[in-house]
């Protein structure tokens, strides 16, 4: 999903729950930050990847390679690596819930979280992705193996 998108929903979500639910600013912005800054992990992803540490290059190679992503064949999809995005698996949010019950800012990142996750999975099965893709990087990292790199996209 595209990142503008994440920001808006995250944004009229906090905005709900601000104004109708009494939750405080403070809340309303944490829950609004955790609902797109999770992405880092794409740029994380990058930079290991590619070797590359420039944000502003990712962002260009993202622009100019999901396109192209999506126009191959599913089958053509199959034989490229899927990128690993730890604060999109399940392991992460695991974290997230357990560490809840020490501390309600944690709570609040977690709702967050889930508000980007659920736009993710809509968007990946609308577009016919897999959605374990981003839920669970052990089963990416396994299923990488003999993969070509996805810059030789």
């Amino acid at each position: 999903m595209e990142f503008k998108w994440h920001i808006l929903v995250g944004f009229v979500a906090s905005y709900i729950l601000i104004q109708f639910f009494d939750f405080s600013l403070l809340t309303g912005l944490i829950i609004f930050l955790s609902s797109w800054l999770i992405d880092v992990d794409h740029y994380f992803w990058y930079s290991v990847e590619m070797k590359d540490w420039n944000p502003f290059h990712a962002i260009k190679w993202y622009q100019k390679s999901i396109p192209k992503w999506f126009s191959l064949a599913p089958k053509e999809r199959a034989r490229f690596k899927r990128g690993v995005f730890v604060f999109h698996g399940i392991i992460f949010l695991a974290l997230l819930f357990a560490l809840s019950f020490s501390n309600k800012i944690f709570l609040w990142i977690l709702v967050g979280v889930g508000i980007h996750m659920v736009m993710d999975w809509i968007d990946e099965i609308g577009k016919g992705e897999p959605f374990y893709g981003k839920t669970f990087p052990c089963y990416v990292i396994r299923r990488n193996k003999n993969k070509k790199a996805l810059k030789e996209l």
